[in-house]
């Protein structure tokens, strides 16, 4: 038996229904409002009107009227100064500033990623860039000083290696496998003093320094020897060598990838096609392996690790069904 539902009860129901419908459609447009309204500054910090946000979290008491962004996590409004959404204590606002590196300064204190160095010079202070810095009296590496370091003389060389008038260092420590400040970055990782060739501070057997060149790709040579990444690459004809591209190399006999022989590779014919793979005119090879089955007359490198010849598609050195 169907129970009667009385008129008015439905028209309530639907009444009901058609306002939730409304509001839910609001909230929806809202958010979508909102997120169009949304001030995207950098580094995770954003404003939604009168609001601040870090990483989808409000910063309470924020000025968004005068707040901005600085870098590397560093904002700032009228009155407080923030490192990645929270307020670092004392710091002044007014005379805040960003300098690189993870560093910044106010007129009373150097920060180094929202933390304070302690005795650091802000008036006078320097970044030289990978993470080295100095002021009058002493350097740093990554905010922390380097000890018995002559800051006056003191200068950033790259790939981690600095010196003064004194002594090299390496990622901010004095860096005992050089003798003195002689340190001479050459590129790829490598550096050299007067008598030795270092691959990631790591001595390289058998570099002659007085000849030593980077070459590119990880290859270096000197008058007698060839090296790929620090490592000496065996047979190698320093003096016929010459760069391929994408890791490969050769001199007239051999056909190298990533410093090691590609076992029959022709070095006249040879080419690299880019995405590791290579040919030559007989073959294909991918990463210094020879890939079999593809025809070296028509095949291609198409792009993101795609590669084809007339028959057959492959992917990273694979064929494709």
């Amino acid at each position: 038996m169907m129970t009667k539902v009385p008129f008015k009860t439905m028209l309530l129901l639907l009444l009901l229904t058609t306002a939730t419908r409304a509001i839910c459609a609001n909230i929806a447009q809202y958010n979508r409002t909102a997120l169009f309204l949304q001030d995207h500054l950098g580094d995770g910090f954003s404003k939604i009107g009168s609001r601040v946000y870090y990483r989808g979290k409000e910063i309470p008491n924020a000025n968004a009227g005068s707040f901005q962004f600085l870098g590397s996590g560093y904002a700032k409004d009228t009155w407080k100064v923030y490192f990645r959404g929270a307020i670092i204590t004392d710091a002044s606002p007014s005379t805040f500033q960003f300098l690189g590196d993870g560093y910044a300064s106010d007129a009373w204190r150097v920060y180094f990623y929202g933390k304070p160095l302690s005795n650091a010079t802000a008036s006078s202070f320097k970044v030289l860039g990978n993470g080295y810095s100095k002021d009058p009296w002493k350097a740093y590496y990554l905010g922390k000083e380097i000890n018995g370091a002559n800051a006056s003389s003191f200068e950033n060389l790259g790939r981690g290696y600095a010196k003064d008038n004194w002594s090299s260092y390496y990622r901010g420590e004095k860096n005992d496998k050089f003798e003195g400040p002689n340190t001479q970055p050459l590129g790829g990782q490598y550096t050299k003093d007067n008598w030795s060739v270092f691959y990631k501070n790591q001595k390289v057997e058998e570099a002659s320094a007085s000849t030593f060149e980077y070459l590119d790709d990880g290859y270096a040579k000197d008058a007698w020897n060839l090296f790929y990444r620090g490592v000496k690459v065996e047979g190698g004809s320093p003096n016929s060598f010459k760069l391929i591209g994408n890791g490969y190399a050769a001199d007239p006999w051999v056909v190298y990838y990533e410093g090691v022989k590609v076992k029959g590779a022709s070095p006249s014919t040879f080419k690299a096609l880019g995405g590791g793979y290579a040919k030559d005119s007989w073959a294909v090879f991918y990463r210094g392996q020879e890939l079999k089955g593809a025809g070296a007359s028509t095949f291609e490198y198409l792009d993101n690790g795609y590669a084809r010849d007339a028959y057959t598609k492959f992917y990273r050195g694979e064929k494709l069904d």
